[in-house]
C-alpha cells in the first residue's frame, strides 16, 4: 500500500472533531479552573491573613496533589477528553505527565522503574526551564 492511499483511509475513517465546540468547551473549562484557584487563594489570603504570595504558592501546590491523586485513579484523563486543553495548564499537565510516567513504569520498582523514569517526560522541561531562569538572573544582574 502507498503512503498516498494511507493517508486517504486514514482522512476517511478518523474521526471529525468540531473545532469551535472544543474552543468553547476549553475556554470555560480553563476559566472555571482559573475561578476556582482565585477563589481558593481569596480564601487562604482573607480567612487565613496569608501574605499573596504564599496563597499561590499552596494553591500550585493544590494543583500538583489534585491533578496527580484524579491522574492516579484514572479520571484526569476521561476530563482532558472532555475539557481538552482547558485543564493542560502548566502545572496540571506537568503534575499529570509525571505521574503517568512514575505509573507506567512503577512495575519495575522504585529504583529503576518510578525512580528512572518519572521525569522522562517532563526532564526536557526543567531542563530549559533552569537554563532559561539562568540566562535570565544573568541578563537581570547585567542590566540592573
Amino acid at each position: 500500500m502507498k503512503l498516498k492511499d494511507y493517508k486517504k483511509i486514514v482522512k476517511k475513517n478518523s474521526k471529525k472533531e468540531d473545532i469551535a465546540k472544543n474552543v468553547i468547551v476549553a475556554f470555560i473549562s480553563g476559566g472555571l479552573v482559573g475561578v476556582i484557584g482565585q477563589a481558593f487563594v481569596t480564601v487562604l489570603e482573607k480567612c487565613f491573613y496569608m501574605p499573596l504570595n504564599e496563597c499561590y504558592m499552596y494553591l500550585m501546590i493544590a494543583l500538583v496533589i489534585i491533578s496527580s491523586i484524579l491522574t492516579g485513579l484514572g479520571i484526569f484523563d476521561k476530563l482532558v477528553s472532555f475539557c481538552k486543553c482547558g485543564l493542560i495548564v502548566p502545572t496540571t499537565g506537568f503534575s499529570h505527565a509525571m505521574t503517568s510516567s512514575a505509573m507506567d513504569h512503577s512495575s519495575e520498582g522504585l529504583i529503576k522503574g518510578i525512580g528512572a523514569n518519572i521525569f522522562k517526560m517532563t526532564g526536557i522541561i526543567i531542563l530549559y526551564g533552569l537554563v532559561s531562569a539562568f540566562f535570565l538572573a544573568l541578563l537581570k544582574g547585567v542590566i540592573m
